[in-house]
């Protein structure tokens, strides 16, 4: 049984059509979906600036995080 992400959030994106021919192709070879393929990219993508979220900057940007 799949556990349910009560924490995830929902986006919506626009994407050129090459990138997402891009993505389909990618998520056709791994055997999974184009949802996997970004947001493997995407948590890649914030490791690498992981030293950017300094928890200074966290904090100080709190108030940013609140859905409007």
């Amino acid at each position: 049984m799949k556990r349910k992400m009560l924490k995830d959030r929902v986006l919506t994106l626009r994407l050129p059509e090459l990138i997402d021919d891009k993505l389909e192709y990618v998520a056709e070879q791994l055997w999974c979906t184009k949802s996997s393929v970004i947001r493997e990219a995407i948590r890649s993508h914030l490791e690498e600036k992981e030293d950017l979220f300094t928890e200074e900057y966290m904090q100080s940007q709190k108030h940013h995080f609140r859905a409007y």
